[in-house]
């Protein structure tokens, strides 16, 4: 039996070492960071730490579970993210390559942050550790893998990576804090956010529009735009976008249709118009990647 398939053998997190097996490590008072590409694996902790996971590329069926909770299975598009609080007993599990900035966050360290500068008496996250788009821990995981993956005797300045860490920490605290939880009111709840994610992943390549998308979870158009970003960090119409990439991305990659029919099946207008959301979002072309 393959030692993934038995229970018992996760990479086990600790508070001197909270992200285990993770490539290149950076650390400093604030916590620690990481950047590495992995195969299959198996993790759990429960620690003092805040673990902000970002994703580069999409996943699928991977297992989760926290606080002793039955096992959840999510999948997500690239650029997404998984906050899990400090002292979470969570467990996780992969079936696929990753590659992953990793964030943890010392609880000492964040609650001070929430004290001083939030007259807060601690620092409560609250987060479900479910995938979620937010472009500012993107921003700040890109610029983690940058250094990480350039020369690799040069070391992280101290300054750069406290500063990095004091970024996100303030963003976890204004974002998903318990007090801005408090104003912004009640959200998109698990079940809702899987009904539309299935339902925009079921219709992606043709036309979807914003009314149908609500209906889908009884909200008017105007409730789910803000819930929508409550929940994900973006709008249904990029979340959609990232998906269309997504599946793009697959088939350029590993299949023989040309490039405008690919554009056709994934929801686009036109090969040209593949090509301007793609050079826009990624960088790149079509014809460049799967050359």
């Amino acid at each position: 039996m393959d030692q993934l398939d038995q229970p018992g053998f996760p990479d086990v997190a600790t508070a001197e070492d909270p992200v285990p097996n993770w490539g290149r490590l950076v650390r400093t008072d604030f916590g620690t960071a990481a950047w590495n590409k992995r195969d299959a694996g198996e993790i759990s902790q429960t620690i003092p730490h805040h673990l902000v996971l970002f994703s580069f590329a999409p996943f699928a069926n991977r297992e989760t579970r926290l606080g002793g909770t039955r096992i959840r299975t999510a999948s997500a598009t690239s650029g997404m993210c998984e906050i899990v609080p400090a002292g979470a007993d969570y467990w996780a599990r992969w079936h696929e390559h990753k590659e992953v900035a990793a964030f943890a966050l010392s609880e000492r360290w964040l609650d001070k942050v929430a004290q001083d500068s939030f007259d807060l008496p601690s620092a409560t996250v609250m987060s479900d550790a479910l995938p979620v788009l937010d472009r500012r821990v993107a921003i700040l995981g890109e610029m983690l893998r940058d250094e990480l993956r350039c020369d690799a005797d040069t070391g992280m300045p101290d300054l750069q990576l406290d500063s990095l860490l004091n970024l996100l920490g303030f963003h976890l605290l204004k974002q998903y804090g318990a007090r801005s939880v408090k104003q912004v009111g009640a959200g998109l709840s698990d079940r809702q956010f899987r009904r539309l994610r299935d339902y925009m992943s079921a219709n992606f390549a043709g036309t979807v529009k914003l009314d149908d998308i609500a209906s889908v979870v009884g909200l008017s158009s105007s409730q789910l735009l803000r819930t929508f970003r409550q929940r994900t960090g973006t709008s249904p119409h990029q979340y959609l976008t990232r998906m269309r990439l997504d599946h793009a991305r697959t088939l350029i990659l590993g299949g023989p249709m040309t490039l405008a029919e690919i554009a056709l099946t994934c929801g686009f207008s036109s090969q040209s118009h593949l090509t301007s959301v793609m050079r826009r979002e990624d960088g790149l072309t079509p014809g460049a990647l799967r050359a």
